[in-house]
């Protein structure tokens, strides 16, 4: 059950279509092979938030992919760079892009 979580400083919202970018994320996950009825992709809005030296002006998108673990590294960094690249032409020029891969326990990962 993957997930893929974006979270992004709410002044973007004129500048990118979270919209179109969730939905590229998504299908771009799906095409690396994971099951596509299986994917959870959503965004979370940003208020308030403080970016390096820019203070609250500042702005960020930052993307986390949860995986049930199992899969090795070079797989998790597959999925994380291909879900990176495909996001890249949405971001604003003075906006921090990050992303991270987690693995879920499959002890504690309840469905």
């Amino acid at each position: 059950m993957p997930h893929i979580i974006l979270e992004y400083s709410k002044s973007i919202e004129t500048h990118v279509d979270i919209s179109a970018a969730l939905s590229d994320m998504h299908d771009t996950l799906a095409a690396q092979g994971v099951d596509k009825a299986r994917i959870k992709t959503r965004a979370v809005s940003l208020e308030h938030n403080i970016i390096g030296d820019t203070g609250p002006t500042g702005q960020m998108i930052h993307v986390t992919l949860l995986l049930l673990e199992g899969r090795d590294v070079a797989t998790r960094q597959q999925y994380g760079q291909a879900l990176y690249d495909i996001l890249q032409p949405y971001v604003p020029e003075a906006c921090s892009l990050t992303l991270e891969v987690r693995e879920m326990h499959k002890d504690t990962y309840i469905l």
